[in-house]
């Protein structure tokens, strides 16, 4: 039976993913169902979702494996095997404030304030480790609006080069967690079919050199 991989249907790591994919034997042949399409290897199928789903078409068994974000597998919570750091889509999960606050750095953050962020179960786990009490308001894009909008305080969010938080005048305080792409697998998936899961990152490993 063929693997299935689910893979971001757009976002900055569908086509890294794609290019690794494809240099590993693996390539995407067109098909009439966006979000399905047999591949040049026949012993494997891709599946097309939305980057945040790929843990749960994983967990639930949809998807014997997929690649997405270690942010992303962190902030879902589903125990699913990280079995390869695939080395792209570097990021960081910073918190961040304006400028013009009072707050220098994380410690400087009072139990009260509003965070907003589109990471709420990180977030939440972050300042509860803290031991602050902060109020989470929980979006879908545009955080880094959200001070200038009086809708937080800080946010907690993604960075890659620091411009986005620049333009909006928004300074890091402290870095939450670093991430880059994963290649992840269920866990049935890793027992029952373990030879064929390992010939694939065998496969993957020798496209990443």
């Amino acid at each position: 039976m063929a693997l299935k991989i689910a893979l971001p249907n757009k976002g900055r790591l569908r086509e890294p993913a794609l290019k690794l994919l494809g240099k590993a034997g693996i390539e995407c042949l067109e098909s009439e169902r966006g979000y399905f399409c047999e591949t040049t290897d026949p012993s494997v199928k891709v599946i097309f979702v939305r980057a945040r789903d790929v843990p749960s078409y994983v967990y639930y068994g949809a998807a014997d494996l997929g690649i997405t974000g270690h942010d992303i597998v962190a902030e879902s919570g589903f125990e699913v095997y990280e079995v390869l750091d695939l080395k792209f889509g570097e990021c960081k999960l910073v918190v961040a404030a304006p400028l013009n606050s009072h707050f220098h750095e994380v410690s400087d953050i009072p139990s009260g304030v509003r965070v907003a962020t589109e990471f709420p179960n990180i977030t939440r786990r972050f300042f509860d480790e803290l031991g602050k009490q902060v109020q989470i308001v929980y979006l879908h894009g545009a955080v880094e609006a959200a001070p200038a909008l009086g809708m937080a305080d800080v946010i907690v969010d993604v960075m890659e080069t620091g411009k986005t938080l620049e333009r909006n005048r928004l300074r890091v305080l402290g870095v939450i967690l670093k991430s880059t792409a994963r290649l992840v697998c269920n866990r049935v998936s890793y027992r029952l079919k373990l030879d064929e899961v390992m010939n694939l990152v065998t496969k993957v490993k020798a496209a990443m050199r």
